[in-house]
């Protein structure tokens, strides 16, 4: 979704609501949103903006792809988390993860390297919470149709640890879409599958109907920047190959006035009929 009006000014609670509404009347199943600090250009704190977008929409899902855990205080994120999944009836899922730009890291003043370990103590300590359990001094004694939280999808790429984590304690992986190709989207993909993986999730994928098409080999990075007969039959492969959803950005849609109705209605015709 964009994030600045047509005059590049801030969103307002009506713009977000009215173009979630654009979106999901345009046929799609899911509205995400990044985390991005301090890198040259304003942008909304998720959380809020994914709020705005559920209050103008009926049953699309909305999502974080992904928010950087290490960057919030623990406590206070899982009682975000528990108040998104209340307000938005179970229609909010976070997508969680470290992040990989240490520019967002000190304009927070935390320690870039200290990332990892901050993301695996932080998420123990807001599962904790979100399950009602004492933690410290803290209990959130979270609403009884809240207890457990939203469903939790690791942001991390196809190999190491995090990736069995996704498989094995989380409720799905979110694999980056940026400079992978379809080699390591389905090697990735069949590492999470034999270890017990369900959901998996594409994300980041740039699309711009307008560009020329271009060759796309087995190791080449994926892309949508291609006539619409081409990306049709990418996504295609991307469904045969076995993932369950793509997350599309489409190229330069930082404003109303580059989002139309005729884009959504477009884009959406190409996606496989089986999502």
């Amino acid at each position: 979704m964009p994030w600045l009006t047509a005059d590049r000014d801030a969103p307002t609670l009506e713009f977000v609501a009215r173009r979630a509404k654009m979106i999901e009347d345009a046929g799609f199943d899911s509205i995400w949103i990044g985390d991005t600090i301090s890198r040259g250009l304003v942008w909304p704190d998720p959380l809020q903006y994914l709020l705005a977008a559920a209050a103008g929409t009926k049953h699309i899902e909305v999502g974080t792809a992904v928010i950087q855990v290490p960057l919030r205080q623990p406590v206070d994120l899982a009682q975000r988390f528990l108040t998104m999944h209340a307000l938005t009836s179970g229609r909010f899922s976070a997508g969680v993860g470290a992040g990989s730009t240490k520019a967002d890291y000190d304009a927070c003043g935390i320690n870039f390297d200290d990332r990892f370990k901050m993301l695996r103590e932080n998420l123990t300590l807001i599962r904790a919470l979100m399950r009602g359990e004492q933690v410290g001094e803290a209990n959130l004694h979270p609403w009884p149709k809240a207890v457990g939280g939203p469903p939790m999808y690791m942001g991390t790429w196809a190999s190491g640890p995090w990736l069995k984590r996704a498989a094995q304690e989380y409720d799905g992986w979110l694999a980056s879409g940026t400079w992978t190709s379809y080699k390591t989207f389905a090697e990735g993909l069949q590492k999470y599958k034999d270890l017990g993986g369900k959901r998996a999730i594409i994300a980041t994928v740039y699309i711009d109907l307008k560009a020329e098409d271009s060759e796309l080999t087995e190791d080449t990075p994926f892309n949508l920047r291609c006539g619409p007969k081409t990306a049709a039959e990418r996504l295609q492969r991307l469904a045969e190959i076995g993932y369950d959803d793509c997350l599309l950005v489409k190229h330069g849609s930082h404003t109303e006035a580059d989002l139309t109705e005729e884009d959504l209605l477009e884009i959406r015709s190409l996606l496989p009929k089986s999502n």
